[in-house]
């Protein structure tokens, strides 16, 4: 694969409507500019090992996520593998088409001047009309679905050239507020950050370079062996997170009076109308916000595609594309149903949306990810990682190999731990009890298997 190429589809799959309506309410929840630093660490930094773990792992197999799991294997384990990891891009999919549905709406009516010198009241009234139009948010999921099935059957042809055409644009974007990132940090606090500052900043580097779903497996079956991926990774990361600093310094003049205890990731939307209210026309950065917002909304679920769309068997890859998508579009259709506070679908008081971003980027992706940084770290043979990773050897090594076998699975089991505790009515004292009452029924179960205890049976 040329490079140009690959950085293109790299890039690609890190960008998303995250970087503009999820990280400025992060930002102005957990810590301001320290917080902000702290992620740009972390994607820089930290979550190279893994997505470079996933590069690897595609080097050495060459496969699909499908016909490892199938083919190679061919065990019950890795069935129920490819099972929960297409889970996670079902769930990933769904909030991505309904998420990007509302930015196409807040995009069409925002440069048209629809959203222009709204007062108060009118403002409330525009939301709870456009919460009860669903037959509009419904008909831009639709047609989504329909560009994802048409992009999904063109597989890398097409998704490669729609990223060769956007990736520039948004470099060009970037340029543009370089200006505005000096004043963007002066005014951004500086505290101290508390141990939920840090989780929250590390689950949101995980989910936001869509580390975990595979996609980099799937790029890596078609990187040579000779092409150096550290360096890859990090500009792809550095171009991520200039992209969101980027949005974040148009954005942060909306949110910054606002108190950061009722921000939500809707709340940057809603702020956007209230920052219109006395304006006659739309000012040039609010226009290019939306504009770069909307784009890569919809590039957002293409590298999604590679893990379904890229089977040798056509008639296969038709089968799989087709039911991921139509299960993907029942699930946003239920998430647009259950929109709005009086919704009776609710998961413990929470909204369906809510549990599904939960399960997929909460529980099931850093399950994934601390699995394969485990068998990357332990279960793969080192000399053959080594011909993959860094050829000499050495201390840059050793640190990777460090990481991915002890921090990376620690961090990602805290990860995991806080999100299943948010979606169940239980307390760290009963979820404890009960992981213990688990593994002594498992050991009691092995015990008797062995004939260890009760021989006679």
């Amino acid at each position: 694969m040329h490079l140009t190429l690959l950085l293109a589809l790299l890039i690609g799959t890190q960008v998303g409507l995250s970087d503009g309506l999820i990280l400025p309410t992060l930002v102005a929840q957990h810590g301001g500019g320290s917080f902000l630093v702290l992620y740009a660490f972390l994607k820089l930094l930290f979550i190279l090992p893994v997505l470079q773990a996933e590069l690897v792992a595609g080097r050495l197999y060459r496969v699909t996520p499908f016909e490892f799991s199938f083919l190679v294997l061919n065990r019950t384990w890795a069935r129920v593998a490819f099972a929960v990891l297409l889970c996670a891009v079902i769930f990933i999919l769904s909030t991505n088409l309904f998420n990007t549905a509302w930015a196409i709406i807040f995009g069409m009516d925002g440069l048209s001047g629809d959203l222009l010198s709204l007062r108060p009241l009118d403002q409330n009234l525009y939301w709870f009309e456009q919460s009860q139009n669903t037959n509009r948010i419904m008909s831009f999921v639709i047609g989504q679905s329909i560009m994802l099935m048409l992009l999904g059957g063109l597989a890398w042809n097409g998704i490669a050239a729609i990223f060769l055409a956007v990736v520039p644009l948004l470099g060009l974007f970037i340029l543009y507020c370089l200006p505005k990132f000096v004043p963007l940090f002066l005014s951004l606090s500086w505290p101290a950050l508390g141990t939920d500052d840090v989780l929250a900043a590390m689950q949101h580097a995980l989910t936001s370079s869509m580390v975990g779903l595979l996609v980099w497996y799937v790029l890596g079956t078609k990187v040579s062996d000779r092409m150096p991926t550290a360096r890859i990774i990090i500009s792809v990361q550095l171009f991520d997170v200039l992209f969101g600093v980027a949005l974040l310094s148009i954005s942060w003049n909306w949110i910054e009076s606002l108190s950061s205890g009722t921000l939500e990731a809707g709340t940057v939307l809603r702020l956007l109308v209230t920052s219109l209210e006395s304006s006659t026309a739309v000012p040039l950065d609010t226009a290019l916000w939306l504009i770069a917002l909307v784009t890569v909304g919809l590039i957002s679920s293409l590298p999604l595609l590679l893990i379904v769309a890229q089977e040798n068997s056509v008639a296969l890859r038709q089968w799989l594309l087709s039911a991921t998508v139509l299960v993907v579009v029942v699930l946003a259709g239920v998430l647009i149903w259950s929109n709005g506070t009086q919704s009776p679908l609710t998961w413990y008081g929470m909204p369906l949306y809510d549990v599904f971003q939960k399960l997929g980027q909460g529980v099931i992706i850093p399950l994934i990810t601390a699995a394969i940084a485990v068998w990357i770290g332990w279960v793969v043979w080192p000399n053959r990682v080594l011909q993959q990773i860094n050829p000499h050897g050495g201390l840059r090594y050793f640190l990777w190999r460090l990481v991915l076998r002890f921090v990376v699975p620690v961090v990602l089991g805290l990860v995991f731990a806080r999100a299943t505790i948010s979606l169940v009515a239980f307390n760290l004292a009963e979820v404890a009890v009960a992981i213990v009452c688990i593994l002594v029924t498992a050991r009691l179960v092995s015990w008797v298997r062995k004939r260890a205890i009760f021989p006679g049976l």
